[in-house]
C-alpha cells in the first residue's frame, strides 16, 4: 500500500523554464552563444548536474548577464539561496534584460524565499508574475501560481521555521503496518509516530490530529496535487513546537487534509502525520542505517567532490548515471519516467512487452500502460540491479523533467545512507 502526498502542484514553488529554445542575452561570440544555449537547454530540463559540469569547464568564461543568469539558477539548485537572490537583484536592475527571463528570475525568487521561510517575499514575487508576466506560463502553470499565491498569502505573517540541535540525536525508526518508516515526535506531553518522507514537499497531517495537537489552523483552502490527475482540498496549520530526539523545531507549516485521506477505520490504520522536505532540509544532515537508526549529528560530516543532489523547487534530485532522478525515501519502489523511456526506447521495445499496472497516491489509483523492466544503476560506485521496475511511457505531470523516482528498494541495498541537504550530497555505504 502506498499512501503519500506528492503536492507537486502546490508550487509556484517550482521553477519553470518554459521557452522551447535557448538564446544568448548578449550578442557575443558564436562560441559563447553555443555555450549559453547548451547550458540553457540543460537548465530547461532540470539537468543541473550536467549544467554544472559544463559551467565549471567552459561556462565561467561567459560574459555579464549570461554568466549571472546561469549562476543564479545553479545557486538556487544547489542550495546557495542568498547567493542566488543577490544575482537576481543585480539582473533585475538591468533595463535591457528580456521579460521572458525576468519571469524566470521571479520564479526562482519565489523558490528561494519559500526555502528561507520568507513567505511574504514569496507571495510578492508570485504577485509580480501574475500581474506582469502572465503570457509566459501555460494554463496549468498559471493555476499552480494562483494556488501557490493563496497558500503563501495565508502564510505571510507566519514566523520562519527555526530549529535547535542541542546534541547528537540517534532515534530508532519504526515501520507501521504498511511498511512506512516512522519517527516518534513529541508535542509537549503528547507524542505520535509520524512518517518521514523526503518526497513530500510539505509536512502533512489530518484535521483530527492538527486539532489534537493544538496546531493553529489557517482558514485558507488550497488545491493540493497528487500523483494522480485528481485534486484534493487542504488547509494549512502551524505547529508552534515539536521535538525529535535532542532537536526542537519551531513554526513548522503542515498541510491539513481531511481525515478520510489519512485514517482508514476498516483497516484499523492511521497516518498521524508526514514530516516532509522543509523539516528534513532544516536538519541539514541525517544518517539512516539498515538497522533502523535515524541519526542527526550536531556537526555535519566533511565532504569533498561535486554535489550529487540538487533541488527543483521542493523536489530533491539525485545524480544517477549522469541523469537527474527524484529522490523519495517514502516511495516503496523505484519508478522510471518518460525521459528514461525516450532515451532507451529502442532497447526497451526490443526486450520487453507493454503491460498495464496501477500506481497512485492519496487521491486515488490510476492504471498506466508501460513496461516492467530490469535495470542496473551505478550508485556510490556500486552497481545495483532492480527487477520489475515500472517504466511509464507518458508524462504524468506537466512539469515532469526527471528520469524517474528513486525509492526504498534501491536505498535498502546499502547498509547506511547519509543525506545532507545543506551541502547537497548523499552517500551510500
Amino acid at each position: 500500500m502506498k499512501i503519500k502526498l506528492e503536492p507537486l502542484h502546490v508550487a509556484g514553488l517550482i521553477i519553470f523554464f518554459l521557452l522551447s529554445g535557448g538564446f544568448c542575452l548578449a550578442s557575443g561570440k558564436l562560441s559563447e552563444r553555443k555555450t549559453f544555449n547548451k547550458l540553457y537547454d540543460y537548465l530547461n530540463r532540470d539537468d543541473f548536474f550536467r549544467a554544472k559540469v559544463l559551467y565549471d569547464s567552459v561556462g565561467k568564461r561567459l560574459s555579464g548577464e549570461n554568466k549571472l543568469f546561469v549562476e543564479a539558477v545553479l545557486d538556487n539548485a544547489f542550495n546557495k539561496l542568498e547567493e542566488s537572490e543577490n544575482k537576481i537583484n543585480e539582473l533585475l536592475k538591468r533595463k535591457r534584460f528580456p521579460d521572458s527571463l525576468k519571469y524566470k528570475l521571479y520564479s526562482i525568487r519565489t523558490d528561494n524565499a519559500v526555502k528561507l521561510f520568507r513567505y511574504k517575499e514569496a507571495s510578492d514575487a508570485i504577485a509580480v508574475i501574475l500581474k506582469n508576466y502572465r503570457e509566459y506560463p501555460n494554463k496549468e502553470e498559471l493555476k499552480d501560481y494562483e494556488n501557490s499565491l493563496k497558500l503563501l498569502t495565508a502564510l505571510k505573517d507566519v514566523p520562519a521555521q527555526r530549529i535547535f540541535i542541542k546534541d547528537n540525536s540517534a532515534m530508532n525508526t519504526r515501520k507501521d503496518k504498511y511498511g512506512l518508516n516512522t519517527l516518534n515526535v513529541s508535542f509537549g506531553e503528547d507524542s505520535l509516530n509520524m512518517v518521514f518522507d523526503t518526497g513530500a514537499n510539505l509536512s502533512t497531517t489530518s484535521v483530527s490530529t492538527a486539532t489534537r495537537l493544538n496546531m493553529k489552523i489557517i482558514n485558507a483552502e488550497i488545491n493540493v496535487g497528487s500523483s494522480t490527475s485528481q485534486k484534493i482540498f487542504a488547509k494549512l496549520a502551524v505547529c508552534n513546537k515539536f521535538t525529535l530526539g535532542n532537536i526542537d523545531v519551531y513554526n513548522t507549516v503542515f498541510l491539513v487534509v481531511p481525515d478520510s485521506l489519512l485514517i482508514f477505520p476498516k483497516q484499523n490504520y492511521q497516518i498521524y502525520g508526514i514530516l516532509g522536505f522543509p523539516v528534513m532540509r532544516a536538519l541539514k544532515e541525517i544518517k539512516i542505517t539498515s538497522g533502523g537508526e535515524f541519526i542527526v549529528p550536531e556537526e555535519e560530516s566533511g565532504f569533498t567532490g561535486n554535489s550529487n543532489l540538487a533541488m527543483s523547487g521542493l523536489r530533491i534530485l539525485i545524480d544517477v548515471d549522469g541523469r537527474p532522478y527524484c529522490f523519495d525515501s517514502g516511495a516503496d519502489h523505484t519508478q522510471l519516467y518518460y525521459n528514461f523511456y525516450i532515451e532507451n526506447k529502442n532497447e526497451i521495445e526490443k526486450n520487453y512487452k507493454l503491460e498495464k499496472f496501477k500506481s497512485g497516491g492519496v487521491a486515488g489509483i490510476e492504471e498506466y500502460t508501460g513496461y516492467l523492466i530490469d535495470h542496473t544503476f551505478n550508485v556510490s560506485g556500486k552497481e545495483v540491479t532492480l527487477n520489475g521496475i515500472q517504466l511509464l511511457t507518458k508524462k504524468i505531470h506537466h512539469d515532469e523533467s526527471s528520469y524517474g523516482n528513486i525509492g526504498h528498494d534501491l536505498i535498502s541495498k546499502f547498509n547506511s545512507m547519509t543525506l545532507n541537504l545543506h551541502k547537497m550530497f548523499i552517500k551510500f555505504e
